[in-house]
């Protein structure tokens, strides 16, 4: 009895192992199914989701979690919002192009990302352009093809303590920056600040480099590597005046954006070229009594400055792209809601402008006026800008460390030139 019931438990074993292969290599060929089998789930999911890559704690996360539900509603596509850090966003999307893979529909990416993923960005050269802020149409085309919406700009633009200085006095060139910053300078009070660290000390000496007269920021207008031109001697030269004068820190290769901010709401400094959403977070320190902002300063080619777009694009293998577009289309039209936010940084003219009304958006307005300068322009945009910048990083920091600024420029124009683009 014992050896019957063994040898039936082995026929049942036998025959559900075949029924398991046999499913398994169904499932293997569904791609060859008739369009009719199957119950449709998977399709059903791919038409009703969309999967956004966005940077973790950003504006771009806020407001794609707050509008998540108002684009269901709207279109019955579920969107989902992955969060990952900057420093992981270009590895996690390169992964994917390179496998081939359809994990997100959307990316959300700095502009300085667009030269490396293009061919896997769906073209919007279909989008109605004439609401970008001044150089964002530029900075997002290559290749002739606009690549995506923009989400934000951002720029430097001159913040000051307005209760230590009139608006009169406010200054719009070089000279009138030095002049003032050495006024006010006290035992208790730095003039300014210099930028001597990191991406923000490059971003600062091409911001010099456009008001100095460059023409192309890195690369002319040819490709040939222009760093050896006057105009960024002059930037260079401008920044190690200022960092070796009694009226800024000591510490310049120590300074970027952060630091400077965190002098100025403690009332160590009394003006500072830093990035516009600096603005409101230092009027909500100091009160609007104490806080101004202007337009960039100028130098001999006037103001100028490099920008800091961010956009949010089509992933070309999406499997959902026709959606994809609807959310981007809707998501620019949503722009104006990027100004309730921290940063209070959108990518529209009319939403600056109507920021620019209502007291505490005062940088939206200083913000237009140094992008609809001439000489402000994008940050070249290349597949190697990660190692140029690399390179510019060491320039800055080797002058204010009191190399030879020339010799500095030529060896660094070599390296750029050897890197490529």
């Amino acid at each position: 009895m014992k050896k019957e019931e063994t040898t039936m438990k082995k026929r049942l074993l036998s025959t559900l192992l075949a029924a398991v292969m046999v499913g398994t290599m169904l499932t293997g060929c569904g791609g060859q199914k008739e369009s009719g089998s199957g119950d449709g789930k998977e399709n059903a999911k791919a038409e009703n989701s969309i999967t956004v890559l966005v940077e973790s704690g950003s504006p771009a996360e806020a407001l794609a979690n707050e509008t998540a539900a108002a684009f269901e509603e709207e279109t019955g596509c579920k969107v989902v919002v992955d969060a990952v850090a900057y420093t992981g966003m270009y590895d996690k999307l390169s992964t994917e192009i390179k496998a081939g893979e359809a994990t997100h529909d959307v990316g959300c990416l700095d502009v300085v990302w667009l030269a490396a993923f293009k061919d896997a960005l769906e073209p919007v050269n279909d989008a109605d352009t004439s609401d970008f802020l001044p150089t964002l149409e530029e900075s997002g085309t290559l290749d002739g093809n606009l690549l995506g919406y923009p989400m934000w700009v951002n720029a430097k633009i001159l913040i000051y303590r307005k209760d230590l200085i009139a608006e009169d006095q406010v200054p719009k060139t070089w000279e009138e920056y030095q002049a003032l910053a050495k006024e006010l300078a006290t035992d208790d009070l730095y003039g300014t600040t210099v930028f001597g660290s990191g991406s923000d000390a490059v971003c600062s000496f091409l911001d010099f480099a456009c008001q100095a007269g460059a023409d192309g920021l890195v690369f002319d207008k040819d490709g040939k590597v222009n760093i050896t031109d006057q105009a960024y001697a002059d930037a260079l030269n401008f920044m190690v005046e200022n960092a070796n004068a009694d009226y800024t820190p000591a510490d310049s290769l120590s300074t970027a954006a952060t630091e400077s901010q965190e002098l100025f709401t403690n009332e160590k400094v009394a003006m500072q070229l830093n990035w516009s959403h600096q603005y409101p977070a230092a009027v909500a320190a100091l009160g609007a009594d104490k806080v101004g902002c202007a337009p960039m300063i100028g130098g001999s080619a006037g103001i100028g400055a490099t920008t800091g777009p961010w956009y949010e694009c089509v992933m070309k293998n999406s499997s959902n792209k026709e959606m994809a577009k609807k959310y981007v289309e809707y998501m620019y039209e949503h722009n104006g809601d990027y100004m309730d936010l921290t940063l209070k940084i959108a990518g529209r003219t009319s939403v600056y402008e109507e920021a620019g009304t209502e007291a505490g958006n005062e940088h939206t307005l200083a913000v237009l006026d140094t992008l609809g300068a001439d000489q402000s322009q994008a940050r070249p945009m290349v597949t190697t800008w990660s190692q140029i910048e690399e390179v510019l990083t060491g320039v800055v920091e080797s002058c204010l460390g009191g190399a030879d600024i020339e010799e500095t420029l030529e060896n660094a124009a070599a390296e750029i030139e050897a890197i490529g683009q």
